[in-house]
């Protein structure tokens, strides 16, 4: 017997562009719930969860904060995942830890940082 097929909730409001482009407005009642869904929020809420702790570290209103290298949880994987497992985040596999949530912080650290840089410094990238 095969599975029944999933139906994608309307959205609140859809609309053609000239080229062909179909764009729908939606909001949290109406969200496409595809396969891994759950666990895609589940991380981003944890990856969101995480960030709040770690970007005061890094980065202030004035710029980057270099932390000293005994301090420094993102100097590596390793330090990265022992400093989760002692704040008591929800429990992970380490190397998804170290090789997944790991990286990704240290990808918006580096955003952020170099946001609060460009504002300071009165410049912004360029728009493409």
């Amino acid at each position: 017997m095969s599975r029944p097929k999933r139906v994608d909730p309307d959205p609140l409001e859809s609309f053609t562009l000239e080229d062909g482009t179909i764009f729908e407005i939606r909001d949290g009642s109406c969200i496409i719930k595809s396969d891994g869904w759950k666990n895609r929020e589940l991380y981003k809420d944890n990856l969101d969860n995480v960030l709040e702790k770690v970007l005061p570290m890094y980065v202030s209103p004035a710029g980057r904060k270099k932390p000293n290298n005994r301090d420094d949880i993102l100097k590596s994987g390793a330090a990265f995942e022992r400093w989760y497992t002692l704040q008591g985040f929800p429990e992970r596999n380490e190397t998804s830890i170290r090789k997944n949530l790991y990286k990704d912080i240290k990808e918006m650290i580096g955003t952020y940082a170099n946001a609060v840089e460009n504002k300071i410094k009165g410049t912004s990238p360029p728009q493409f």
